[in-house]
């Protein structure tokens, strides 16, 4: 059974964008007159061998025109940050886009055999025309880094990912092809990746298309919002994630898989709002006798997978609480009365007619409601903004959304009658439309973006844990952002608590004893892993003793003591702070009584 790699910790410290040992830095000139500029300054450095001491700071609303394929080195990091982004034009982020000249290999915008860092930065999977390109960033494996226990990483802070479609490896935004990603997505804003085609792509974060032995360690996603796109998350062909993570993120106008399939191990959706995902509904005939998948997430039985996992359903660590569901009339309404639909009830083929999914099937609820077989999977504080009833004529399930969850959105990113009209082909002819959203203001880059996702419903406003507005903060609340952030390590704290406990401690503590202490010494992976320059570390004890806990470089030289003293019983947690250490591996070592337990740490510098 694998272990934790995040475990009960807070999530207030992401890996740092600039690092603590000074970097150099290149400022790169926008493209104004030429093409190619962060093409040029990126190669130069990685021929010096100097890119990973290196940060590249675009123009405050720069424009950089890429001329071939980024790539970054096996065992390098690639750092690309713009300056802070505002809420008003002279603002705006820095764009990157692709040439529109011709002969040019465009399969991967960043191809990366290193590590990835992006912040503050927008990409627009588009040529300067303004023309969709099939590209992606993708993650290779690294044997090297699988071996460190690093494995590939991504972070990627405030980067929009503008109007992605489907790559020519079939994969997503970001497309992973290695054993061992570990990814961490924090106020991004994924709008507009559509496909024209197929419905089932774009999607923000994918393995490609029927390809095996692919793996993330864990993906986190905070604050973000996946506005007209064709799934989220993608996991097939058995490959999936240890740990997925979404906390205060809004999906809005998702063609099908919101988060897919159900094969989760670790997980928690919390404190999100889903608003028109899984627009294509299900049709009765099609399921085989099955249940619909849902519109937000499902949960399959292991023995159901179809392939083998290193964990039991008791090891399954599931939370989805505090979420809000709800899809508006429009879209109900044209799932009984769209041209398809009206088709099939002429033909009394009544059952052939669209239906919405609910928030979650049957057997998602079964799993959650069945706490002695599945003892850690937990449901809370679900605000379903969806009924059903039967049409007297026909028999068919109608969707009723619930006016009063109506979140009744400033500006919603809904192109409406061409998002009608892409829907009604995917149902029918599967004939090609573009429905994305205003996509002239990304090719003009206007800033802030048209759309306005905050709302108007009260009950939302407050529905999330600390009476925040649920959904993405950081883009559409402003100013409930700077508050969450100042308390954002209390509410990560109760969330890893009870995802790992099955336990809300905000209400209270369950009567059951034997998890109430821990019964054997248990030391967590660090998170974050790889880290600048700080990390948590958690560690349990199961009785009073001496406890040491102490850092190591590789050659087992002692570099730091975190713990020496005397501990009670219970569960602790210290921060290790590398900012003197240089860059690279590290072991730490807990010993309790007769028991030593050590795992590795990557600092990255």
């Amino acid at each position: 059974m694998r272990r934790w790699l995040l475990g009960p910790v807070s999530v207030l410290v992401f890996c740092a964008v600039a690092a603590a040992q000074r970097k150099d830095t290149v400022y790169v000139a926008s493209d104004l007159t030429g093409e190619g500029n962060l093409n040029r300054a990126i190669q130069e450095k990685i021929d010096a061998g100097t890119l990973s001491n290196t940060v590249f700071k675009l123009e405050r609303l720069g424009y950089y025109i890429l001329t071939g394929t980024i790539t970054v080195p096996q065992g390098q990091h690639l750092e690309i940050v713009g300056p802070p982004v505002g809420r008003v034009q002279e603002e705006g982020p820095p764009q990157i886009v692709w040439t529109s000249s011709g002969g040019v290999q465009m399969n991967f915008m960043f191809d990366c055999f290193g590590d990835l860092t992006l912040k503050n930065v927008w990409l627009r999977y588009a040529n300067t025309a303004g023309n969709q390109v099939g590209t992606t960033i993708q993650f290779e494996d690294d044997e090297v880094a699988n071996q460190s226990g690093k494995g590939e990483v991504g972070i990627f802070e405030n980067v929009v990912f503008e109007y992605a479609p489907c790559p020519p490896n079939a994969g997503g935004a970001v497309t992973v092809t290695a054993k061992h990603f570990k990814g961490t997505f924090r106020n991004c804003y994924f709008r507009n990746c559509i496909d024209t085609h197929l419905r089932y792509y774009g999607r923000a974060l994918s393995f490609p298309y029927a390809t095996t032995g692919w793996h993330n360690d864990y993906v986190f996603f905070e604050n973000c919002t996946f506005a007209n796109i064709g799934y989220v998350y993608m996991q097939e062909g058995g490959e999936y994630g240890d740990e997925v993570y979404f906390n205060h993120c809004t999906f809005m106008n998702v063609v099908m898989f919101t988060l897919e399939s159900g094969w989760w191990y670790k997980m928690f959706v919390t404190n999100s709002l889903f608003v028109n995902t899984y627009m294509f509904g299900y049709v009765p005939a099609q399921l085989g006798g099955g249940v619909p998948f849902g519109g937000t997430i499902a949960i399959s039985k292991v023995a159901d997978f179809g392939f083998s996992v290193p964990f039991t359903e008791q090891d399954r660590h599931i939370l989805f609480a505090y979420n809000a569901y709800y899809l508006e009339d429009w879209l109900t309404d044209w799932m009984f009365n769209c041209p398809y639909s009206k088709e099939k009830k002429r033909a009394r083929e009544y059952d052939m007619v669209v239906v919405p999914m609910p928030m979650l099937n049957d057997s998602t609820i079964a799993f959650f409601n069945d706490n002695s077989r599945f003892p850690y999977m937990e449901m809370a504080n679900l605000y379903n903004g969806l009924t059903y009833e039967k049409d007297s004529r026909t028999g068919i399930l109608v969707g009723k959304p619930v006016a009063a969850l109506n979140p009744r959105l400033v500006v919603p990113p809904t192109n409406l009658e061409a998002v009608k009209v892409f829907m009604n082909y995917k149902w029918s002819t599967n004939a090609d439309t573009n429905w994305a959203y205003q996509p002239e203001a990304g090719l003009y880059q206007l800033w802030p973006l048209p759309e306005n996702l905050a709302y108007g419903n009260d009950t939302l406003k407050t529905a999330a844990m600390g009476g925040f507005p649920l959904g993405d903060l950081y883009h559409w609340w402003p100013e409930q952002y700077a508050r969450w952030e100042a308390q954002k390590e209390q509410e990560y704290q109760r969330i890893f608590t009870w995802l790992q406990t099955a336990q809300d401690p905000a209400v209270g503590v369950k009567e059951l004893v034997e998890r109430t202490l821990p019964r054997r010494v248990a030391l967590s992976q660090n998170y974050p892993n790889p880290f600048n320059p700080t990390t948590r570390i958690d560690f349990s004890v199961p009785k009073a003793g001496r406890v040491t806990l102490k850092v190591y470089d590789i050659q087992g030289r002692e570099v730091a003591t975190l713990v020496d003293e005397f501990r009670q019983a219970g569960d602790y947690s210290v921060t290790f702070d590398g900012s003197s250490l240089p860059g690279g591996v590290y072991v730490y070592r807990l010993h309790c009584g007769n028991t030593s337990v050590a795992r590795k740490l990557v600092l990255v510098k």
